[in-house]
This record gives C-alpha cells, structure tokens and sequence, in this order.
C-alpha cells in the first residue's frame, strides 16, 4: 500500500486537515496510507519518527505557502531528504501551491510540477474548486 507523507507548516494545518479528509477516502478504501507529524505519539522522539516516515513514503505532498517556505526546519530537515529520494529512487514529491508566494524562485520547487493546474494557488478557488483540486484524480493512486 502506497505511503503518502504529507509535509506542512504547522500555520497552514487547516489546508492540511482538508487534504487529509479528501486522501481519508482513500486509506479507507485500503489504496494509501497517510502520514502526517501529528500522528506522533505523546512520548515519541518526534525527528526520528519524521525521518522514518520519509524513509518509508512513496509520496510526498508538500504544502506550499510562504510559512513553508520560511520555515528553516520543513527547509533544512524535511525537504532534503525528499529531494534525494526523488533524485535517487524515484520519489513522487507532489507541491500543492495553497497561498500566492514566490515559490517560483526557490531553484527545487520550479523545477517540480505542482497542483493545482498551473500552480494558481488553491486560496484564489471557491471551496468546491480547491476541494475538487486537492482530491487524488482517478488512476493517479
């Protein structure tokens, strides 16, 4: 079963909360399995509960606003490894745009296909657009 590891600023958990909720239907169906950092236990070492879940996933889904791309830990401990495994094993890293932010100029990011279509932020949507966005299209799980 596919791993998706979901990558967010803690500012931008509503968006995570959603997308969790459409990729739910999924993991109930038993297609994929959804990691995100608040399923780490109370009294786990948190850092090597992330750094096995970005062992493990087989997706990555980051969610890009300017709190993500600001944040020196998402930047500096989270993105690199993801970007290694991408480079070296073939790993699907997936940027949802949610906010306008210049992610156009941040070298990894641009390189990468994002969603929505043409990466217009999903903030810019009604709520039946951003949803119909951020749901797994058919035959892409």
């Amino acid at each position: 079963m596919p791993k998706v590891f979901i990558s967010y600023s803690h500012k931008d958990e509503v968006w995570k909360d959603r997308l969790q909720k459409q990729l739910a239907v999924l993991e109930h169906q038993g297609l994929l399995s959804v990691w995100e950092d608040r399923q780490i236990a109370a009294g786990d070492d948190w850092y090597p509960e992330i750094e096995r879940a970005i062992e493990s996933a087989h997706v990555a889904i980051l969610l890009i606003t300017a709190d993500f791309l600001s944040s020196k830990f998402i930047l500096g401990k989270k993105v690199p490894p993801l970007l290694e495994r991408r480079k070296q094993e073939g790993l699907r890293v997936i940027p949802l745009i949610l906010k306008p932010c210049t992610w156009q100029i941040v070298d990894w990011l641009s390189q990468i296909q994002g969603r929505p279509e043409d990466n217009k932020p999903l903030s810019g949507f009604n709520e039946h657009d951003q949803d119909d966005c951020i749901r797994a299209p058919r035959g892409q799980v």
